[in-house]
């Protein structure tokens, strides 16, 4: 698949067809935008589309790319009128795209990665978009994992012990970044461990929250959470720990390399979100500042892995550039370090 509108392999066009209802020949497109696991729309000579996600191409970090998972959750939640793209097929074939993908429907709306694409908007809508994904944060985390079905795999209340240890076991295969990188990874994980706080509430982790992972309304309202490919059931705190590190204030002086679009006026404050979060989840807000070192960590990590691939040569036809992730990866670790 590539960037522009190419032909599928036939066997992945023919069964594309029957679980999708499409025609005829079948083109792809590569959505921008997408960093790990790769997102395509799929649409045939009708107009009528489909979305395709699949792991990226090349290195693929341990654990980090389950296909099955991504879809697992979002058959759990579109039932419940969750905002989410209604699943709609999973294949586990590897020999169709070289990897399993599953089919979702397409979220129609807005996806606000910079400040250009929230110029438009209306002040009053800009306002109204922070409050809507923090009550549906807290709408995700109001569900009981077992009751949806949503069950297995280790200790919830291991959760972000397990997330460290997995981080810091993937870092390690990485072999592009410099020793001082990867031992302020190994130091900076050591210290969360250290001073792990108690999880007192289990729920449904998506794992990477954040306002470019969402499909908006031009109202403000949410449209559709996307990209659940590292959701799990755990401490739901980790979410609002990372939205925290995603969400930049109207003064933030860090990178723009995240996403600067609620720098601009009308969107809410990272405080005024964080307490609305514990008021709807009847916690104390100043809880949430482990979690958001957690996040800057988790996050470097993550670009780590991203840096890695591309400079591998695996990029799934993505062109845009992450030279900028080096300094924010520094950026991220820095802001991870836990006072003592």
């Amino acid at each position: 698949m590539a960037t522009h509108d190419s032909p599928l392999p036939d066997e992945a066009q023919e069964w594309i067809r029957q679980n999708a209802n499409l025609t005829g020949h079948l083109e792809a497109q590569l959505c921008p935008g997408g960093r790990s696991n790769l997102t395509y729309r799929v649409h045939d000579a009708n107009g009528h589309a489909v979305i395709v996600r699949r792991p990226p191409q090349g290195m693929v970090l341990p654990t980090a790319h389950d296909m099955a998972r991504e879809f697992r959750f979002l058959s759990a939640l579109a039932p419940l009128d969750f905002p989410v793209p209604t699943p709609i097929a999973f294949c586990n074939d590897s020999s169709l795209l070289g990897a399993p993908f599953y089919l979702m429907s397409e979220a129609q709306g807005l996806i606000l990665r910079n400040q250009e694409g929230a110029q438009h908007l209306t002040v009053a809508t800009r306002a109204a978009i922070g409050p809507n994904l923090i009550a549906t944060l807290a709408l995700l985390h109001s569900y009981d994992p077992t009751a949806l079905g949503l069950t297995g795999g280790g200790d919830p209340r291991e959760y972000l012990t397990r997330q460290i240890d997995r981080w810091l076991r993937q870092v390690t295969k990485v072999t592009t970044f410099a020793p001082r990188v990867t031992e302020t990874v190994t130091r900076v994980g050591a210290d969360l461990l250290e001073q792990l706080p108690a999880t007192t509430q289990v729920g449904i982790v998506h794992g990477d929250f954040r306002l470019d992972n969402v499909v908006v309304n031009s109202d403000g309202t949410i449209q559709a959470v996307l990209d659940w490919e590292i959701a799990s059931i755990g401490d739901p705190l980790a979410d609002i720990g990372i939205f925290g590190v995603y969400w930049m204030d109207a003064d933030d002086t860090r990178m723009n390399g995240i996403n600067s679009a609620t720098k601009l006026e009308g969107f809410a404050s990272r405080v005024e979100l964080y307490a609305l979060y514990g008021e709807l989840r009847r916690i104390d807000p100043a809880r949430i500042s482990y979690y958001q070192h957690f996040g800057s960590w988790k996050l470097a990590c993550i670009l780590i892995g991203v840096v890695e691939r591309y400079r591998m040569g695996a990029t799934g036809g993505d062109s845009s550039s992450v030279d900028g992730y080096p300094a924010l990866i520094d950026e991220l670790l820095g802001a991870a370090q836990l006072s003592r």
